[in-house]
């Protein structure tokens, strides 16, 4: 592997070779120019015993000094182009940056000084950083204000309806009113999941469960949803007791059980769950029609829909599988994805034992 090249040990190199250059000038190049002298130029002999500078002395400490300055400034322009150069670059995207132009990023040119490149590099990969933050937070800001626009617009013609007697007070009409607050109660509590599943200001009530009867008991309760869209199940529970946030996972399988309503078009479902090294595992299957490759990138993103989940549910928001994919984590588990063969979708909740 090469090393990189150390910026103090490449000052230091320079320095030592400039110093040695110097000397070297200084007392070859002396004992050659009295060499000539003495050798080839008539009276050079006599001049060079004199105890007084002549005007050969004169010249020769002229050109020496001469040539010790070039190569003096020589170094110094090259070692400081390649010091200088790239720490210009950065302190000028520094400013650009300061200014909110987070395209800005820094250059190293020429220069092969391994500290002076990771610096670079580093700072770019901030600079990288920070832009797509920005992104997500317009695209969040986008979104959020996108979502809570239609139950706010919903609540306030129907309350405004009510101050001005258009809409008769009566249950039907709070009823609708209730139902809008709910979804945003809702909503807003998703948004809290979602962005606190970097677990700050997010914990779990963690308890002893025997997970098939969280299973049994979310499936009891969707199961006029079930019998009203004609599902036919496979049920393959076991007895599993392990730790969990019980009132968490049961969320999970409501979103999860609530999509395949929504969008399985098979009318089937597969539900089992087990342990297999070391993890708990929960297994929801339907039998199509599955999700596209396109689709799958973006599955577990908040508001985030593919195209046939918009057509299926216009009114989705797009946040309940990147709720549960925030759920598990917190978990120390995983949410995922899977499309088989035959173009079954099969989501499997895991976490450790």
């Amino acid at each position: 592997m090469k090393r990189e090249p150390i910026l103090s040990r490449q000052v230091l190199t320079y320095m030592l070779s400039l110093t040695f250059t110097i000397v070297a000038v200084s007392v070859l190049g002396s004992f050659l120019f009295y060499t000539v002298i003495i050798n080839y130029i008539p009276g050079g002999a006599e001049a060079s015993t004199e105890d007084q500078m002549t005007f050969l002395d004169w010249v020769w400490v002229l050109i020496s000094t001469t040539i010790s300055v070039a190569i003096s400034l020589f170094f110094t322009v090259k070692l400081s182009g390649r010091i200088l150069t790239p720490l210009n670059s950065l302190a000028a995207s520094l400013k650009k940056i300061s200014q909110g132009d987070l395209a800005a990023r820094a250059h190293y040119g020429q220069s092969h000084l391994g500290e002076l490149k990771k610096l670079v590099d580093d700072f770019n990969a901030m600079a990288e950083r920070l832009q797509t933050l920005d992104a997500q937070r317009n695209a969040w800001n986008a979104a959020i204000a996108h979502e809570l626009r239609t139950p706010v617009t919903i609540l306030r013609g129907r309350l405004q309806g009510l101050v001005d007697g258009v809409f008769t007070p009566e249950p039907m009409l709070f009823g609708t009113l209730l139902k809008q607050t709910e979804g945003l109660t809702n909503l807003i509590d998703d948004l809290r999941v979602v962005s606190a599943s970097s677990r700050v200001g997010f914990s779990l009530s963690r308890s002893e469960v025997n997970l098939k009867e969280i299973l049994e008991s979310t499936l009891s309760a969707f199961s006029p949803e079930f019998t009203r869209h004609a599902f036919s199940l496979t049920i393959t529970l076991q007895d599993q007791v392990c730790q969990c946030d019980p009132l968490r996972i049961l969320q999970c399988l409501n979103v999860l059980f609530d999509n395949a309503v929504q969008y399985a078009t098979s009318r089937a479902l597969h539900v089992s769950n087990g342990v297999t090294q070391g993890q708990n595992w929960i297994v929801i299957e339907d039998e199509g029609p599955g999700v596209s490759d396109a689709g799958q990138k973006c599955l577990f993103q908040p508001f985030q829909r593919g195209t046939e989940a918009q057509i299926v549910n216009p009114g989705g928001y797009g946040l309940g599988l990147s709720v549960v994919k925030a759920l598990m984590v917190a978990h120390g588990g995983d949410a995922t994805y899977q499309r088989t063969h035959h173009n079954h979708s099969v989501f499997t909740l895991s976490w450790p034992v």
